[in-house]
């Protein structure tokens, strides 16, 4: 089964489960009891703790029959009991009181975004900076890059030592450049003067003819052109093709310390296969269409997720961009004992923004 119709069949099953309004309570208050303290949770604190109106045996009595549904689980070593992936899931898709973040938090999130430039990585350190200190979890962020590299514009540059250098931004704004040895360049155009004034010229044609073009259409399109147009076209067509090559070759993590501190990972060898998944740029593209095609927030808890080693925490995700134009995600880890009611909003703000920001630097039309 795969890890998106996994999350899925475990999403429609928790609602599904048809819970009294004391067993709600109950796992609800067990759930985050949990996240807390990180004690399995037994029936006197409760009690005492959130004033649910039942006595301590009728709270064991419901626990009881929470376990028996999966939702909650009983460690050997423990009077207590604990959630399952399961009744993490429900709590999550029904139970979890969720807030916005507050107004005092968005304007600090803002002002740190207008400090740095959207098109640099201290844009994606940023994110994963604020992500990781907001929700005491740890980061990852991913450059937003499309599916399919596109022409933007080229600016076609005479160097001082007889290159020329072709600068070509892809229309998701990422920068690409390679210089063209003059010698090599007269060799295949022996009958055109490759000076500034004919760069020039060869730009504005390809920046016309080419605009938001992938790689083969601009093959065919060059043999449409001018011989010097047509020459530096072939190289555009490269470049695009080597940027459709290339996997998530950047990933912006923070907070690692985070997850070290929590009881689950205080021997840092737990963690250490974790860290080597998210490492792989493999595991995290498969998260890309998942997320495109879920839209929104997507939370991947315990073994909902098919890779061994991440069956200890809970993945909160959401992407950013635009699908037709380049998409990147973001969002946090932590152990399946998250604080989910601040992660979600967390990641969905951030996401919108990042959104926003993007939209208002490149517009609306790219």
């Amino acid at each position: 089964m795969t890890r998106d119709r996994q999350a899925t069949r475990a999403a429609s099953i928790a609602p599904a489960l048809e819970l009294t309004d004391r067993q709600r309570s109950i796992l609800r208050a067990v759930v985050e009891d949990y996240v807390l303290t990180a004690i399995p949770v037994g029936s006197k604190s409760l009690v005492s703790r959130y004033g649910l109106g039942v006595s301590p045996a009728t709270v064991r009595s419901a626990m009881a029959e929470l376990e028996a549904l999966g939702l909650l689980s009983h460690p050997h070593t423990s009077a207590g009991r604990v959630p399952s992936d399961l009744g993490y899931r429900l709590y999550v898709e029904s139970l979890m009181r969720e807030a916005d973040l507050d107004t005092a938090d968005r304007l600090m999130i803002r002002h740190q975004f207008s400090q740095v430039q959207l098109t640099s990585n201290e844009w994606l350190r940023l994110a994963a900076s604020v992500l990781a200190g907001s929700t005491r979890a740890a980061s990852v962020v991913t450059p937003a890059r499309s599916s399919q590299a596109r022409f933007g514009h080229v600016q076609l540059v005479e160097l001082g030592d007889g290159t020329r250098l072709v600068v070509l931004v892809l229309a998701d704004g990422n920068v690409l450049q390679r210089r063209l040895d003059r010698a090599a360049m007269e060799r295949r155009l022996p009958d055109e003067v490759v000076d500034q004034a004919a760069l020039d010229v060869a730009a504005a044609t390809l920046n016309t003819e080419l605009s938001g073009l992938a790689a083969p259409q601009v093959r065919r399109r060059a043999k449409k052109l001018a011989p010097l147009a047509a020459d530096v076209a072939e190289t555009v067509a490269t470049l695009l093709e080597g940027a459709d090559a290339v996997v998530i070759e950047e990933i912006f993590t923070d907070g690692i310390v985070n997850v070290l501190e929590q009881p689950e990972f205080a021997e840092g060898s737990k963690l250490r296969p974790i860290l080597e998944v998210l490492q792989r740029s493999d595991f995290l593209e498969q998260l890309v269409p998942v997320l495109t095609r879920s839209g929104g927030v997507h939370v991947i808890i315990g073994r909902e997720n098919t890779n061994d080693a991440m069956h200890e925490v809970s993945l909160v995700f959401a992407p950013y961009g635009a699908p037709d134009r380049a998409l990147g995600m973001l969002g946090v880890l932590g152990p399946t004992r998250m604080r989910y009611p601040r992660a979600i909003p967390t990641v969905r703000y951030l996401s919108g923004l990042m959104n926003e920001l993007i939209n208002s630097h490149y517009g609306e039309s790219q």
